[in-house]
This record gives C-alpha cells, sequence and structure tokens, in this order.
C-alpha cells in the first residue's frame, strides 16, 4: 500500500511538472514572438494593473513609477511635463575590483520589451548587466531583477549599489508629498515608507528584496533627480547610514542599498527587488507572500496577458499587420488599473491616473469586435458615475481626499461617443436588454448636443477635437459627430420600438445638419470642410476632424475624393503620420482661444500640430472610403505598424499618444511620447477591420472584405450576436464572388439581424448571383430564386425612414417591387464592367419594408 502511495504521489508531481513546464514553455514562446529588441534612443512604459513604470532615452532607470493602489499615487520628480525625461527617480552604481564606482543607466542600453515586461542589458568584456521590470497580475507590485555577471575570466569582487526616491506625488493635484516614517525589516530587507497624508490616501511604499540581500542600507531620501549621487560612494565603504525616520519627526524617504558578492568568470549575481504600494496594515503581508511568489504572480499576469491576445483572432500573410495586431490586443489588455476596488480600462501604464470616459469608448468602437464583455462594462461603469440629471461622466479620478467627477457638458464629445459606442456595441451583440437601461442617457447625450445647434450646424467653443481653448464657432468636427450620434440613436430607437414620430424627427434634423455641413462649412476654394469664429471669420486652420467626413460617408463622391486629397497635401508627412491642425500656429494665438500657458505645446508637438493615433486612422479609413484600400494598407505599413513605427525617423517599437513631426529638427522628429497608449492600440485594430473585412453603418454590420496585391488570404474572427465568428476572405477583385454562411451561399454582405453564424466564408471576385452591398435599414432576410431570377429583402426601421439599397448584380435587373407594388422611379442603375450597380431609394410606409427585384 505504501509502494502505490509513493508512486501515486510520483506520477502527480511528474504530471504536475509536466503541465508547469509546458505552459512556461507556451507563455515563452508566446514572448518570443510578441517581443521586440531595440537598441537605439526611445521611451517605453510598461504596467500593470496596479504598477505603472516611465523610462526615456533607454534608460534603465525610471522617470517615474505610478502606484493605482490604493489610490493613484506616483514617484515622480519632474517639475516640467515637457521636460520629465530628464529627471530620475532611481540612481544605481557598480564596482568591480579594486575600480571606483560608476555611476550606470545615464546612458541608453539595448533592451527587449512587450506592454508588459521590459528588460535592459549592455556587455563589455569585464561585466554584463540586465535590468528587467516585471508586473505582479493579483499584488500591487513590480518586480525589478538586476543581472550582474562576471564576463572576465578572473574572480573579482562586484559591489552594486541602488537607490530609490519614494516620495509621492497625489493624483491629479501632484502635490509633493515627502515626509514619511520608516521601516526596515532586516528578515526581508525591506524599507516600508509610510505616508500619514489624506492626499496619498494614507499610503504603504515597500521596497523589498528577494534576491541577493544588502549588507547595508537607509531609508534616508534627498529628492535627487540626477540619475547619480552627489556624495562620494568610494568613501562609505559598504556601509550606509541605516538611518530611520520616526513617525514622530518623517523626513525624506528612500530606498537605498549596498550589495557585495565575490562572483567566479561567468557567474551572477541576481538582485530581485518587490516594488509596490499599499495600505499601512496590508505591506508586511503582500511582501511576505512576493518574497516565496513573485514569480507565480509574474507568470499569471504574462498568462493573463496573452489570453486575452487570444479572445478572438486576426491573421493574414503580413507579419507586421499580425506582429501589431498581437502587440495592440497586449496594450489593451494591460493598459488597466485598480480604481475604487475595480480594474478599469486607463490611457496608459504611467501617466493620465485617471478613468477618461472619451478614452474608454473609442477604444471599445474596437473592442466590439473580440470583447464584448469588455465593451458592456464599459458603459455601465459610466452610467453608474453619472449624475441625477444622467449626465455621463468626462473623467473619474481621485483628488486630494475623495473621488471626483468631471461631467460631460453640452460641448464635451463623449456624448456623442457614448451613443455610437453604444449603437456598436447593439450591432455586435443584439443585447436590446442592456440598451433599455442605456437608453435615458442615450437620450439625454443627445439633448445635451442638441443644445449648441446653431443654423444647422453644431458650435462648440474648443477648436476641433481638443478639450482646451475657447472661440465659440460653428465646427465641422462637433457637426459630424452630430450627425452620426443621431443616426446610430435612430438604429437604437428603432430595435427598442420607440415612437416613430420622434424618431423621424431626429432623422429630420440629422439630414439639415449634413445639408448644413455641406452647405456652409465646405470651403470650395481650400477644399475642405472649414470652421468659423464667433465673429464669423473663417478659421484658416485644416484640422483632422474633418476626415470623419468621409468614414461616415457625408459628402458626394467628388467632394470626399477632394476632401483626402487635401488632406494629404496640408495634413500628411508620409514618413510620419497625419499632423492633427495645419498650420502649427496656435502658440501665437493664445488672446484668440484662450490657452492657459503653453497648454497647447509648441509648433509640431502636443496639440499644435502633433501626430496623433487617431489622425493616423482617420486618414486611413477615409482612403479606404475613396476606394483607396491598397494605398491606406501601405500608409497603415509604414505609419501605424510596430515596424512601420521603428523604420521611420526616430522610429521605435510603439503606439504612443502623440509624435512629434517636426521635421526642421532631426534630433526631434518623429520623437514619441507615451510609447502605450490604449486608444491608439484600439485605432489600429479598428482600422485593419474595416480595411480587410467590414464596415458598419448606423443600422448593420457589412461585408467589405479586401486583400492587399500580395496576399491571398486573411482569416479574422467578428463578434455577431454575442458569438465569435470566424471570417475567412480569399480571392482577388472589387467584388464578392460569394458569400456563404455556416457554408450556405448567401446573397448580402450586409449581415442579417439575428442569424446565429458560426462561419463566414468570402470569396473575392466576379459575381455569379446578384448580392446586397449595402442598406440602411435593418436587414432582417435576404433570398435569392435562382430559378425565377428573384432577390427578395425584408427590411426594418420605422415609418417615414428614406431607405437606401445598393445591389451588385451580373444580370441586368427588369422590374423592382416595394411592398408588392412596382417601383418606377427612385432607382438608379449603372453599369461597372461586366455588372451591374444598382441603387433603389425609397421611404418606408411602415416599420417594415419588402423589397423584390426580378433580374433579366
Amino acid at each position: 500500500m505504501k509502494i502505490k502511495f509513493v508512486i501515486f504521489n510520483l506520477i502527480f508531481f511528474l504530471l504536475a511538472f509536466i503541465s508547469n513546464s509546458n505552459s512556461q514553455s507556451k507563455i515563452n514562446s508566446l514572448y518570443d514572438s510578441l517581443a521586440i529588441h531595440f537598441n537605439r534612443d526611445a521611451e517605453v512604459s510598461v504596467g500593470s494593473f496596479y504598477v505603472g513604470a516611465e523610462f526615456h532615452h533607454s534608460s534603465i532607470l525610471p522617470q517615474r513609477i505610478s502606484f493605482y493602489y490604493p489610490v493613484a499615487n506616483s514617484i515622480d520628480l519632474s517639475s516640467d511635463y515637457f521636460k520629465r525625461d530628464t529627471t530620475y527617480i532611481m540612481s544605481a552604481a557598480l564596482k568591480v575590483g579594486n575600480q571606483p564606482f560608476e555611476w550606470i543607466g545615464l546612458k541608453p542600453y539595448s533592451f527587449t520589451s512587450t506592454p508588459y515586461e521590459v528588460k535592459y542589458y549592455k556587455e563589455d568584456s569585464e561585466k554584463s548587466i540586465s535590468f528587467t521590470y516585471q508586473l505582479c497580475k493579483d499584488k500591487p507590485a513590480m518586480i525589478l531583477t538586476m543581472e550582474i555577471t562576471n564576463e572576465s575570466n578572473t574572480s573579482k569582487t562586484f559591489d552594486f549599489y541602488t537607490h530609490l526616491e519614494t516620495s509621492l506625488k497625489t493624483c491629479h493635484t501632484y502635490k509633493l508629498i515627502d515626509k514619511a516614517w520608516t521601516i526596515y525589516d532586516e528578515k526581508s530587507s525591506t524599507v516600508y515608507s509610510n505616508f500619514d497624508d489624506k492626499g496619498t490616501q494614507y499610503t504603504q511604499v515597500f521596497v523589498s528584496n528577494a534576491g541577493e540581500k544588502p549588507i547595508s542600507f537607509n531609508t534616508i531620501g534627498n529628492l535627487n533627480d540626477k540619475g547619480y549621487e552627489d556624495f562620494n560612494l568610494n568613501s562609505v565603504n559598504n556601509k550606509l547610514s541605516e538611518k530611520i525616520l520616526s513617525k514622530d519627526k518623517p523626513g525624506i524617504p528612500a530606498a537605498e542599498f549596498i550589495y557585495k558578492k565575490l562572483l567566479a568568470p561567468h557567474q551572477r549575481m541576481t538582485i530581485v527587488q518587490i516594488i509596490g504600494a499599499s495600505k499601512q496594515n496590508e505591506g508586511k503581508g503582500i511582501v511576505e507572500y512576493l518574497s516565496h511568489n513573485y514569480k507565480i504572480q509574474v507568470e499569471k499576469f504574462e498568462d493573463y496577458v496573452f489570453n486575452k491576445i487570444n479572445e478572438g483572432s486576426f491573421q493574414t500573410t503580413d507579419h507586421s499587420i499580425n506582429h501589431t495586431y498581437d502587440w495592440a490586443k497586449a496594450v489593451l489588455a494591460v493598459d488597466q488599473h485598480y480604481i475604487q476596488g475595480q480594474i478599469r480600462p486607463m490611457p496608459c501604464p504611467a501617466e493620465y491616473n485617471f478613468y477618461f470616459t472619451h478614452d474608454v469608448l473609442l477604444t471599445d468602437l474596437a473592442a466590439v469586435n473580440f470583447d464584448l464583455k469588455r465593451v458592456k462594462n464599459d458603459l455601465e461603469y459610466t452610467i453608474q458615475h453619472a449624475n441625477k440629471d444622467k449626465i455621463i461622466p468626462h473623467a473619474y479620478y481621485w483628488k486630494d481626499s475623495s473621488y471626483v467627477t468631471e461631467f460631460a457638458d453640452a460641448d464635451n464629445w463623449n456624448n456623442f461617443w457614448f451613443v455610437i459606442t453604444s449603437a456598436n456595441y447593439l450591432r455586435h451583440s443584439g443585447d436590446v436588454s442592456f440598451m433599455r437601461k442605456l437608453y435615458p442617457y442615450l437620450h439625454k447625450c443627445i439633448e445635451q448636443t442638441l443644445l449648441n445647434k446653431k443654423d444647422d450646424l453644431i458650435w462648440a467653443y474648443r477648436p476641433d477635437w481638443w478639450d482646451i481653448g475657447r472661440n465659440f464657432g460653428p465646427r465641422a468636427y462637433m457637426t459630424i459627430l452630430e450627425i452620426k450620434a443621431l443616426r446610430d440613436f435612430e438604429f437604437i430607437s428603432t430595435l427598442l420600438a420607440k415612437d416613430s414620430q420622434s424618431i423621424l424627427d431626429y432623422e429630420k434634423t440629422a439630414d439639415k445638419l449634413q445639408s448644413g455641413l455641406v452647405s456652409k462649412l465646405w470651403n470650395e476654394k481650400d477644399k475642405y470642410l472649414m470652421n468659423y469664429y464667433s465673429d464669423g471669420k473663417i478659421d484658416p486652420h485644416y484640422y483632422m476632424g474633418s476626415l470623419l467626413a468621409a468614414h461616415y460617408n457625408l459628402l458626394d463622391k467628388s467632394k470626399l475624393n477632394e476632401l483626402v486629397n487635401t488632406a494629404a497635401k496640408k495634413l500628411l508627412d508620409t514618413k510620419v503620420g497625419i499632423y492633427d491642425v495645419y498650420p502649427m500656429d496656435f502658440q501665437q494665438l493664445n488672446n484668440l482661444w484662450k490657452f492657459a500657458g503653453n497648454e497647447e505645446g509648441d509648433p509640431f508637438l502636443y496639440l499644435n500640430g502633433g501626430i496623433w493615433p487617431h489622425a493616423n486612422s482617420w486618414y486611413s479609413l477615409a482612403l479606404m472610403a475613396i476606394g483607396k484600400k491598397e494605398e491606406a494598407f501601405n500608409f497603415i505599413k509604414n505609419v501605424m505598424t510596430i515596424d512601420g513605427l521603428i523604420n521611420s525617423p526616430n522610429g521605435q517599437p510603439a503606439m504612443y499618444e502623440v509624435r512629434d513631426g517636426n521635421y526642421h529638427d532631426p534630433s526631434a522628429y518623429g520623437k514619441v511620447d507615451k510609447p502605450e497608449f490604449m486608444w491608439a492600440a484600439a485605432w489600429y485594430i479598428y482600422s485593419i477591420y474595416h480595411l480587410y473585412g467590414i464596415d458598419e453603418n448606423n443600422w448593420n454590420i457589412v461585408f467589405n472584405p479586401f486583400l492587399p496585391e500580395n496576399e491571398k488570404l486573411a482569416n479574422f474572427t467578428i463578434m455577431l450576436n454575442n458569438r465569435n465568428v470566424k471570417v475567412d476572405v480569399s480571392g482577388k477583385g472589387n467584388y464578392i464572388e460569394s458569400i456563404s454562411y455556416d457554408g450556405k451561399e448567401y446573397p448580402s454582405a450586409v449581415i442579417p439581424a439575428n442569424l446565429n453564424l458560426s462561419k463566414v466564408e468570402i470569396k473575392l471576385g466576379e459575381p455569379k448571383i446578384p448580392y446586397v452591398k449595402n442598406t440602411n435599414s435593418i436587414l432582417n432576410s435576404c433570398s435569392y430564386d435562382l430559378q425565377k431570377k428573384k432577390l427578395d429583402i425584408e427590411l426594418k426601421a420605422f415609418k417615414g425612414h428614406k431607405n437606401k439599397t445598393e445591389i451588385i448584380s451580373p444580370r441586368r435587373p427588369q422590374k423592382i417591387y416595394i411592398d408588392g407594388k412596382a417601383l418606377t422611379s427612385n432607382w438608379n442603375l449603372l453599369k461597372e464592367g461586366n455588372l451591374y450597380s444598382l441603387e433603389i431609394n425609397i421611404i418606408h410606409s411602415s416599420s417594415n419594408a419588402k423589397l423584390q427585384i426580378v433580374f433579366e
């Protein structure tokens, strides 16, 4: 019996070992496919739910560490946002044998990075040094592993010194809190810095040693931001002051250590610092757990990231497109932080410690394709923080002593995006029940935005999409979003069976706004949608926001082409991307726009002509709208993929917030800021879904597939009716030769409502039967009778709704019927090569409409 028990245990442990080995092997393989090796100047950010770190100029030393638990605080000694790359919060020095200490980290290191981990490394004939920053899944800590290897042929003593300032800056107000009392736990070699300040929520910062133990320590800091210390390390003789700050006499805290080890040739010294923040009564327990389990936590976080990457897929035959998709999915997985007991999406790992509704909503425009649960949670969270009048939040964050909500007023674009994203969620999920819950808030958003309707345009204080400046006038960007939001609201209201007359009123308002957009803001001289100042004078700036008119198809074909051509002339830098505005002269317009200080940025920076990821996306989408998909593909590859970014001026691996387009200065040209930005990742995903596969009009999801010149196949998944549907695209051409839903050929590129699919197969080429290319009513069903050559289409909207349906056919239409009656007008027929393009315009006489087309 005893032998059986031993054998059983051996088998159990062997299976467990194999399982763990396979799991780690899989993680390593996925890491290798994702990781980027880089050896030039770069800004790097990595983060998790609880901690984020920011590095500049490929330094191993962080400029900032952000903690999100128990509230958002940060270690950051910078005093100028635009010069924060010049200050450090940490210093490190190394002494080899009898040589003096050498300060390290002030010169660039090579590195290998992913959105959740970075490893810096450098080697010479005497030594190699690596600093690896990793994150924990469930604990509020970051793991810094420092490895020093003796690369010489003789044994040498290595002395190593680290100093981390632990003073905090509070969230939002960035008040420096540099008074703390400290504890040193000798058993775990841990420095605890305790802040009795309400603005920090009485946080404790801990720095513990889980690898090589230090031979000396100190807990008193000096707020030195140079990256090196002013005193002579060689004179301390490996003995720091080992002072503690008492609770009665708090002071400037730090975590300072010296390590010492004799290393044989090629032997390594491994120092593991656990850096985190917690409530004062929790730190000891967290440190105790992580000292034994930090590797498990790191692996759990890696596993979580790769599971999120694999929720849905997007595969082409182009490596850079695929790799950037995976990178973007990883960014979306990690750019989420703790806030008041929940993990919520936030813009980036170490900056902007806020919940920004705008950033979340824009991200969810892409996430609906693969993560509907995330989108629903985000929409739910948004209404949970609305006020009693159902006005949604603009931002939510910790400030000084409590959580604060900024609400979206009538001038705030969140009102539009909340409606647009909700409609997108409904189209992909069919979740009518949840939409009923959202509806009062959606209605309030529409009410809010229409408060600024004047002369059949939307007026606003801000220039284009910005949230700074103040000059009230008609805006193209806001009018475009109003039109889109109103039409999406019509769709939502229709599915919720709201009063048809009120829906019709919204449609008429949207139509008037579209007419006003064209007649009043289209400038024939500039060939662009322009804005106006409050005094009625034209604003001479070309803004990126006007490009959305192409994506939402609000201009005729001629003006769409002119709009995109003008953007190419005024806003496009082919090497780095699309400027947000041209000319870049806002630094001269402070009185006109009432900017505060230099918040707009210098020319080519930030909002004054900086290059933003959504501008790049909107330009690529505008190219798609005018049929230039191959050009859009090349633009995305060159400007938006990781490979494209690396190979561009001052390029690096990044999905950035903003990029410097100043081609006059070679040292600045192409530099990125905040290289891991949530909605940059989302706009990339949104763009490639639209390039390779889909369009989303206000009423339906539509397949509009494309394969670049050298690609023969693409496959991706998309959420339809809350199901993960696999889509395969093959063939060549501008039309669909055949489309099959679950193996059955179907005569529509418009996806019918309530059709529960598992797989879609699309072959490009010349169609053999007619198919519905597009329609702006809900497509209930569609069928084609091959014998009778008859196409039947059932639509749903509301009484009085104007519908346009487009059909591509190899046969000439002979008769058209609407609800059983012959339609003799309101349709147009064009010959496109061997094919016919039929456009039918009707007005719904009731909520349902039946179209029938009989072909020759």
